[in-house]
């Protein structure tokens, strides 16, 4: 049986009665449907959600929407269980200091984004003020089943900048691709060759002929070599 976790002094008090039966069933970690003093008792994980650690998976877009991070707000472009728990987690700090340049460069980090970000004032000449420079390296996939650049990840990745940036700034925004190992590029050739040959018979011309011979090989792109050949009697 599980103890019973109500202080002492309460459970004596018939008022804090039901409290601590409360307490005792919640003390249960999972009922038994075959006990019927143990029915309708439940694991008390289900109820420690915002343990985010400990949440189940199929939880996590509602805590995402609960602390303002779904969507274009960083939820898009979180495609890892483990990424968005992080992304969660730190939605409190990023929505208390959100309009600064430590919010940018921190919704990216969550994402595993590699992020340089120069302000007007830091380049060699001084800018247009309010305004900032922001290159973005991406080192994974962050929507699977697409390249790991393409126009809509773009677009994803600046409406979630607006959503953490100063309000009054402006800013230009790259992107590219940075990998820590070894890129390697695999390519298959098809080749065919397609060959035709053709006979007739001639009487033998009094003077030589001259006479153009077109060879034509698929590599995708057509390439067409041209050779003279000479006959001569």
């Amino acid at each position: 049986m599980a103890k019973d976790a109500t202080p002492g002094l309460l459970a004596r008090d018939a008022r804090f009665g039901p409290l601590a039966e409360l307490t005792r069933r919640l003390g249960v970690p999972r009922g038994d449907e075959a006990n019927p003093q143990t029915q309708g008792r439940f694991d008390t994980m289900d109820l420690l959600v915002n343990l985010v650690d400990c949440a189940q998976p199929k939880l996590l877009p509602l805590l995402a929407e609960q602390f303002h991070v779904s969507g274009d707000e960083g939820w898009l472009l979180a495609p890892s269980e483990t990424q968005q728990r992080e992304l969660i987690k730190r939605a409190i700090e990023l929505h208390r200091y959100k309009g600064t340049r430590w919010a940018v460069n921190e919704v990216f980090r969550v994402l595993g984004v590699q992020v340089k970000l120069t302000e007007w004032w830091q380049e060699k000449q001084a800018g247009q003020p309010h305004t900032f420079d922001l290159m973005a390296w991406v080192n994974d996939n962050l929507m699977p089943g697409e390249p790991v650049l393409n126009a809509e990840l773009y677009r994803r990745l600046r409406r979630m900048v607006d959503q953490v940036k100063p309000a009054r700034s402006a800013y230009r925004f790259r992107l590219g691709a940075a990998f820590d190992q070894p890129l390697r590029l695999a390519s298959a050739l098809q080749g065919r060759a397609l060959r035709r040959v053709e006979a007739a018979c001639e009487p033998p011309p009094a003077k030589p002929l001259f006479s153009t011979l077109r060879l034509a090989g698929v590599i995708q792109p057509l390439t067409v070599v041209r050779a003279n050949m000479e006959v001569n009697r």
